[in-house]
């Protein structure tokens, strides 16, 4: 019943939705499927964003450290 409901609520749509539409399939067939698998994948994706957030951290942390360092420590 579900899938006929599918079928019928997809026909008709643009080229772009029917790709959006594949991709959330795929994403829940890999998450029902394949748990293990989504769960490694996505921890491994909040690891990436934590590991990119500490280095945009780091950075603003050493711009801030070294603002106005010529004008502190001029050289002679």
């Amino acid at each position: 019943m579900y899938e006929q409901l599918i079928l019928k609520g997809i026909k008709g749509l643009s080229p772009e939705a029917l790709a959006e539409i594949t991709d959330f399939i795929y994403f829940i067939r890999k998450r029902t499927l394949h748990p293990q698998a989504f769960e490694d994948e996505l921890r491994g994706v909040l690891l990436l964003e934590d590991l990119t957030q500490l280095s945009r951290d780091e950075a603003d942390h050493l711009e801030q450290e070294f603002e106005d360092y010529a004008r502190r420590y001029p050289h002679e």
